[in-house]
Order: structure tokens, then sequence, then C-alpha cells
């Protein structure tokens, strides 16, 4: 059985261990949470199979992360407070879960990994 290496790009530590904990139960998965542009930008050296991102962490708004995600064909989508209508037009395509989310919006967006 395939082990899936997922990323969270969230600041907020209750919310990243909530997002964890629910792709664990989820799907056999090693999870790496990030804070910040700077530190995911050293996780994407190494292969994903999927990401969640929040819109604005402690460095910045993710947009430029979404955009490397997007050339190197991982699926991902956006986990925010953030209004959708924020992100650049180039985006808005991408899948957006709004906070407060539920365990079943995340298990939604993981289908592509699932399947």
């Amino acid at each position: 059985m395939k082990t899936f290496r997922i990323l969270v790009v969230e600041d907020e530590p209750w919310i990243a261990m909530d997002l964890e904990t629910i792709i664990i139960e989820l799907v056999r998965a090693t999870v790496v949470v990030e804070r910040s542009i700077a530190a995911t930008k050293e996780a994407l050296d190494k292969a994903l199979d999927f990401a969640f991102l929040d819109v604005e962490v402690t460095d910045g708004k993710t947009f430029e992360i979404a955009q490397i995600l997007e050339r190197k064909h991982v699926p991902f989508v956006f986990v925010s407070g953030a209004p959708q209508d924020q992100l650049p037009i180039e985006l808005r395509s991408v899948p957006f879960i709004p906070k407060p989310f539920l365990a079943a919006q995340i298990e939604s967006a993981l289908q592509p990994v699932l399947n």
C-alpha cells in the first residue's frame, strides 16, 4: 500500500494539527506541515502527491507556491478564511475550502489521491 506525501501550508498550529489528523484518518500519508513560504519552498524539492494551502501565512501569500505546484502537476486546494475572490485570476479555478472546514470537505478534496 502506497504512503502518500501530503503538504499542508498553514501557520495556525491547531488548524494544521486538525488537517493532519483528518488526512491521516483518510489515507496512509506522511504529512509535511510548513508555516511559511520560505520553509515550503524547501519542502517542494521532494515529491508530493497533494497539498493544502492557506492563502496567507506568516511571510506572505502562497500564490507562488500554488504556481510551483501547478508546474509540477501536484493537485492542491486552498483552505482559507480569506475570500476566494482575493485569489489572482489565474488561480481562481483551484478548488477552495473556506475556513472553518469540515472533515467531509477535506475528504472530498483528497479524491484525486484516494482514487
